[in-house]
């Protein structure tokens, strides 16, 4: 598993994912490691932790997004 955080001014979000060897397909390509199932582990908003089940789900989806803004690492 591997995990990333997300410190915005009024949301802080750590995300988990699997991550999964990734390459273009091709003889001697690169090879990379890509996040796959990222899931909401944590959720503070205005500094109270919040339950993203709790949530309305196009909100859920929007914090979501804020995954493409983070590197994960991980979590050995």
């Amino acid at each position: 598993m591997a995990s990333a955080k997300y410190n915005g001014e009024e949301v802080e979000v750590t995300f988990t994912a699997r991550m999964v060897k990734t390459d273009y397909g091709v003889d001697r390509s690169p090879v990379w490691y890509e996040p796959e199932d990222i899931e909401i582990d944590t959720l503070s908003i205005l500094g109270v932790e919040v339950d993203p089940k709790d949530l309305p789900k196009a909100l859920v989806e929007a914090i979501h997004e804020l995954s493409d803004e983070v590197e994960f690492e991980n979590d050995d």
